[in-house]
């Protein structure tokens, strides 16, 4: 999978989730089969802690740019720990074979994602990237927005097979329970998953070919 970078959250956010607390750390979303504990996350250090789930299932936890996971131990406990791990806006999606359990806010954190520019930068070449129509998604429900390309080189200096197009989010925030964007054949891109907090997101990809030529464009979703 090919994920997004955005400008890595330094601050320290510790949470340990209390009978008392969780309704206010575990945001609105689908019933929960598991549930985080404790979270850490400093200079891209991330742990989180929880319980919940079958032994052997995998617990995944992801922000709209990293995704990390383990197996669900004896006694329904689990364990996630990554390095490098960022989270623009603050918050994380803790799920259990995919399906996402609960989105925690992240206390002390200060969102990082890049201000959208008013007008993405223009090609520099012959790749450019399809207008996006505005997308629509319900919460709670599994969902792909996609991104295509004409004139892209994908064959230049990478032999006999075709190198995908690499794309990154440059600015904003894609929605929460999402990731991206991840490479979809040659010239196109998507970002997939469960939607899990409601409202507008704008964001900003960009997408890069074999001669270095690039575009942006600017993506609207709505979750509802």
């Amino acid at each position: 999978m090919s994920i997004g970078s955005l400008p890595r959250v330094a601050a320290t956010a510790v949470v340990a989730f209390g009978a008392a607390l969780i309704g206010q750390a575990v945001l609105a979303g689908p019933a929960s089969a598991v549930t985080p504990t404790k979270v850490e996350l400093m200079n891209g250090q991330l742990r989180v802690e929880g319980q919940g789930g079958r032994p052997g299932t995998f617990v995944s936890v992801a922000s709209t740019t990293s995704l990390v996971g383990s197996r669900v131990g004896s006694g329904g406990l689990f364990n996630v720990e990554a390095s490098d791990f960022s989270a623009p806006d603050c918050r994380l999606t803790v799920s259990n074979s995919g399906t996402p359990t609960a989105t925690v806010s992240i206390p002390n954190c200060t969102p990082s994602a890049i201000p959208v520019p008013e007008t993405p930068a223009a090609p520099t070449g012959s790749c450019v990237i399809t207008p996006v129509p505005r997308a629509t998604l319900t919460a709670g429900s599994s969902s792909t927005v996609w991104f295509e390309t004409t004139g892209c080189d994908t064959t230049t200096n990478s032999g006999a097979t075709p190198t995908p197009v690499r794309w990154r989010v440059v600015a904003g925030s894609i929605p929460t329970g999402m990731s991206a964007p991840n490479s979809q054949g040659t010239t196109a891109g998507n970002i997939i998953g469960t939607p899990s907090i409601r409202g507008t997101y704008r964001f900003t990809v960009e997408v890069t070919d074999q001669v270095g030529d690039l575009d942006q464009e600017t993506v609207t979703v709505v979750v509802c």
